[in-house]
């Protein structure tokens, strides 16, 4: 599993010339003759750094022991002529990513001299990575084009290196191609961006159970007489069960920034691994002037998955998940029920009750952990909350690895005697509780002044109408903006980890 805790660059750009610019005459002699057009096109850091051979920039990588934020590798590159020359008319090119160079150069890496540096070389994967633009364009009398911004995800890099447990060499050959006007220098026209990642052996203290998945099974008993009558260890490799959850599509609540969709949720070494992604999706509902924030963004311009459970709803039991939470801004990590049937008389929210065993948001500037309880007042879709909240930085000044740690987030409903309280837990620390359900909870009308829908009704006391399956689901998202503040790229993609999801009751 990928760690993006923290990490940061401990050696950043060496502008040796000591390695990699390869055009498109690869197989022709690297040295330079003299015969040089002074009307080329270049790569403007290319012709820079090249020695008459080579031309690459050398990044070194590896998680650090302290803990200052992660840094993004940005580079930014020009389009040029010759000795900065004006030019005489526009010139366009694409920057695209060289491929089959750096196949070639890895091919001849038994050769040893200047290929020897590609042994072991990867192409630098594309979600590690993102271009400002991939065009460059030299306009009529400019010696140098608008900057385009490579950048290379660096905190990503690191937590892959982490986790295959070795040394990783990525490498990104960026060239210049698609001519509109003039030629294209060969030899200064191909920049390699070399990242050396190191391994480092993780500190003692991270290799403890608290940083792993749970191998063991869910017990089927619990020592107060609970039994287990629901769960799911995400424990089979690929997609969730589908037949155990469904997934919401699109823009959904609060005017978030991701686009839901099912791609971002997957079982990867027994955890649910939910990604938030920066990529831009076309919004299927899309409608020029609308008033619908869902309709009138043309673009989500991030992704990410939410799950809720398809058909099963529990009334009182205890409730468990134990998860590993996304802490950068921006993220709003969420395990929450909501109240409702199976027919068509669902209780609309928040008549059906929700129950917020962990959600993670900004509160007066704060990111803070909250656990909530709902229920209906007397105005339609509006609650009565009973709220808790505290900074995450309470947290962390107690254990400075937190972040990084998996956590269980509990619900015990109605496990008194007098079957009459709700409380929530974090790692056994009470957050939360409501001591008398029947005084407490009791829906207002609603806004709908229907009984049979909820109208006057306990959420968390009452069965429901006749055979109507009445209970709560259980959801699990990771939500982005909003409430979560303005997300910080620095630290994207994120990953919530979710290692199983249990249900105990009475027989």
């Amino acid at each position: 599993m990928m760690k993006t805790n923290k990490i940061w660059i401990v050696a950043c750009m060496v502008t040796a010339v000591i390695g990699g610019i390869y055009g498109c005459d690869d197989d022709k002699d690297f040295s330079y003759e003299g015969r040089l057009d002074l009307n080329l096109l270049n790569l403007t850091q290319a012709r820079e750094l090249w020695d008459g051979a080579e031309c690459n920039v050398f990044t070194a990588l590896r998680q650090s022991e302290d803990e200052m934020p992660v840094k993004n590798f940005t580079y930014k590159l020009n389009l040029s002529l010759y000795q900065d020359r004006t030019a005489a008319q526009d010139a366009q090119v694409n920057l695209e990513v060289n491929k089959d160079t750096l196949n070639k150069l890895v091919a001849k890496v038994n050769e040893g001299g200047i290929y020897a540096k590609y042994d072991g070389a990867e192409l630098l994967p594309e979600s590690y990575y993102h271009f400002s633009s991939q065009t460059l364009m030299l306009q009529t009398g400019k010696t140098k084009s608008d900057a385009v911004s490579v950048t290379v995800y660096s905190n990503e890099l690191i937590a892959a290196c982490q986790d295959a447990r070795r040394d990783l060499l990525y490498v990104l050959p960026l060239t210049i191609e698609s001519l509109s006007s003039y030629g294209i220098n060969p030899k200064t026209s191909t920049l390699m961006l070399h990242f050396n990642v190191t391994y480092v052996e993780p500190k003692e203290d991270e290799n403890g159970p608290e940083y792993v998945p749970d191998p063991n099974d869910a017990p089927e008993k619990m020592e107060n007489g609970l039994v287990l009558k629901f769960h799911d260890e995400f424990n089979e490799d690929g997609e969730p069960d589908w037949n155990v959850w469904r997934w919401e599509e699109g823009f959904q609540r609060n005017q978030e920034l991701q686009w839901y969709q099912k791609e971002n949720a997957i079982c990867k070494d027994g955890v649910l691994i939910i990604t938030g992604k920066e990529e831009r999706v076309k919004n299927k509902n899309y409608e020029a002037g609308s008033g619908d924030w869902k309709k009138n963004r043309e673009y989500a311009y991030y992704t990410s998955s939410c799950l809720i459970t398809k058909e099963y709803r529990f009334r009182k039991g205890r409730m468990l998940v134990r998860a590993k939470i996304p802490t950068a801004m921006g993220a709003w990590p969420a395990i929450w029920t909501t109240g409702g049937s199976s027919d068509s008389w669902c209780w609309e929210w928040p008549l059906g009750g929700e129950v917020d065993l962990l959600e993670y948001y900004v509160v007066n500037g704060k990111q803070s952990v909250h656990a909530n309880v709902c229920w209906g007042s007397d105005k339609r879709w509006s609650g009565k909350w009973q709220s808790y909240n505290r900074p995450i930085a309470e947290f962390i000044e107690k254990d400075k690895n937190w972040g990084k740690k998996y956590h269980i987030w509990r619900m015990d409903w109605c496990l008194d005697e007098e079957e009459n309280t709700l409380k929530l837990y974090l790692d056994d620390e009470l957050m939360n509780e409501i001591t008398d359900l029947k005084k407490t909870t009791v829906n207002g009308g609603g806004g709908l002044d229907d009984w049979w829908r909820g109208s006057w009704r306990n959420p968390y006391l009452d069965s429901g109408n006749d055979k109507e399956g009445f209970g709560q689901c259980i959801w699990l998202n990771l939500a982005l903006g909003s409430n979560g503040g303005e997300p910080d790229l620095s630290k994207f993609p994120l990953e919530y980890h979710v290692d199983y999801v249990r249900v105990y009751q009475f027989e």
